[in-house]
């Protein structure tokens, strides 16, 4: 990694436009990014009330459907992937264990179930289909079911053909979607974008920080002490050509830090913010 070092200029103040904010009231619990439907999709948990809400966001003209899900609650429900248009629920076989059992797809476009298979599990996606196995008999194989029906297309894959089949369509499927590498304290890029951070911003990082560089702009996530034995979330931005185009605080009274706090698709930023709220800026 050569890490470029723009500079803050007179102008380093919040410069880059923000497009949309959804703010969901309760913890974005999970996002599954629909690359070839263009479409995220968002799983939304309130434990203090035991509800569960899933919603598709189209990314092309950024409206919000909340999905209808094919139980009430469904606080028993979690979103698995999202594919070609389809978003992908599991529920539990075991809900002591959380072993997930079932499949339901919903047409994200008509807001109606598509699909269901009830009594088996969802492995990953292929460029042919859905994989699903059953998880009480594991050992008979993996199959495929076609995306948009659910109808089973292929039957008796090992289970290593089944891995290969998915790592090889993730390749693809992602090849527009950057997310950032994560650089621990001791290793050496997390020394290296620890000093650049403080001395661009004169902040010191600290336990780790996720780094993504695109054409356009450098995108780095970092935490601060902010206070004891708690942790500070922060994100900031920069052109290549040096201006700073966004400071903000993601979060605060961490105890520790995490993991794939942004990503891009396609020239947009995206990122929840205190847990509640997605935000969504323009890179370009």
């Amino acid at each position: 990694m050569e890490l470029h070092k723009p500079k803050i200029t007179k102008k380093a103040k919040l410069i880059l436009s923000l497009l949309y904010l959804f703010d969901f009231k309760a913890p974005v619990w999970r996002m599954a990014l629909d690359t070839e439907g263009n479409r995220l999709a968002l799983e939304i948990r309130d434990g203090d009330v035991l509800l569960a809400h899933f919603y598709t966001l189209d990314l092309a003209h950024f409206t919000l459907t909340q999905l209808n899900t094919p139980e009430e609650p469904a606080w028993w429900l979690g979103l698995e992937d999202a594919h070609q248009g389809m978003v992908l629920l599991h529920g539990y076989g075991d809900r002591k264990l959380g072993q997930h059992k079932s499949i339901t797809a919903l047409d994200a476009a008509k807001n109606q179930i598509s699909w269901q298979q009830p009594a088996k599990a969802f492995y990953g996606i292929s460029k042919a289909g859905i994989v699903l196995y059953d998880p009480e008999q594991p050992e008979a194989g993996f199959e495929i079911a076609e995306t948009s029906s659910g109808k089973i297309i292929q039957t008796g894959l090992a289970q290593q053909q089944a891995l290969q089949l998915v790592e090889q369509h993730t390749l693809q499927r992602f090849k527009q979607h950057i997310t950032p590498d994560l650089y621990l304290q001791g290793e050496p890029y997390f020394e290296q974008v620890q000093a650049f951070l403080e001395q661009q911003l004169g902040v010191t990082a600290i336990a780790g920080m996720e780094y993504a560089e695109t054409d356009h702009a450098i995108i780095i996530s970092y935490y601060t002490s902010s206070g004891k034995e708690t942790w500070q979330n922060n994100l900031a931005a920069w052109t290549l050509a040096g201006e700073l185009l966004l400071q903000i605080e993601l979060a605060t009274g961490l105890s520790g830090i995490g993991s794939d706090t942004f990503f891009i698709f396609e020239g947009r930023l995206y990122f929840i913010k205190e847990k509640v709220s997605l935000h969504v800026y323009d890179l370009i």
